[in-house]
Parts: C-alpha cells; sequence; structure tokens
C-alpha cells in the first residue's frame, strides 16, 4: 500500500520545515518506521530521491509492508501533531491513498478514525469522493 502525506501551512518555509520534520517523524516512529519504506516525493509525483536535499521535496511517501498498523500511522500522526508548537498545531495534514485525498484540519479522534477508514478501504461515499474534515 501506498500513502502519501505532506504538512500544508499558509507559510512556505514552514510547509517544507513540518514536511521534512513530519518524514522525520516517521522514521523515527517504532510503529511506522519499522513497517513502512519512507521516502520523499517531489511535487510533480517524481520517484523519490532517496538522497538528503534541502530542496523541498513536497511529499512523504510510504510504502507499507506486511505488520504496518493503520493505527500506528494514526497514533504518529497525532503525537506529531501535538509535538508542534501551539502556533504550529494549526496546518492541515494532507493524506493520499488510492486517489483518495483527505485533509486533516486537527488531531481529533474523529479525525484518527476517518485516517483508519480510508485507509483500511472502508470509508464512506463522502470521504472516498475526498472530502475533508
Amino acid at each position: 500500500m501506498e500513502i502519501r502525506l505532506r504538512v500544508e501551512s499558509a507559510v512556505c518555509d514552514e510547509t517544507e520545515e513540518l514536511t521534512s520534520a513530519l518524514h522525520d517523524w516517521l522514521r523515527e516512529d517504532r510503529d511506522v518506521g519499522r513497517h513502512a519504506r519512507i521516502g520523499r516525493l517531489t511535487e510533480s509525483g517524481g520517484a523519490p530521491s532517496g538522497a538528503m536535499s534541502a530542496d523541498w521535496f513536497g511529499w512523504v511517501q510510504l510504502i507499507v509492508g506486511s505488520g504496518f498498523s493503520t493505527a500506528g500511522l494514526v497514533y504518529a500522526h497525532k503525537a506529531f501533531r501535538a509535538s508542534l508548537p501551539r502556533h504550529q498545531q494549526s496546518v492541515s495534514v494532507i493524506i493520499e491513498h488510492n486517489g483518495t485525498r483527505i485533509v486533516l484540519r486537527d488531531a481529533t479522534p474523529e479525525a484518527a478514525a476517518r485516517i483508519a477508514r480510508i485507509l483500511s478501504g472502508s470509508g464512506d461515499d463522502e470521504e472516498a469522493s475526498g472530502g475533508s474534515s
């Protein structure tokens, strides 16, 4: 399964910084990093370079293997948001999977449940059409 994530902020430098921080957070997370190949994607959707670069890479790509737990990603997302300074906790996190884009503006239990439903393929019609919460 492939999952793409990006942090979106009104401040371009903040977007780059926070998406990079999310990348590093997920690599270090025991429940996600152990069961996913985590790479960087360019905005145009090019292949992950694998190289460390200061250039904005746009998206974090997770290629998940057996043993991956949707709950692990949900908890990692919530912990990452909680770790941000208070003024940054309101940024949006965008998750794409199977052509569905989820825009999360909070880290509530309802948002976490929505991530789990979409990634497990049991989301409703609004979610499948790319509705946002």
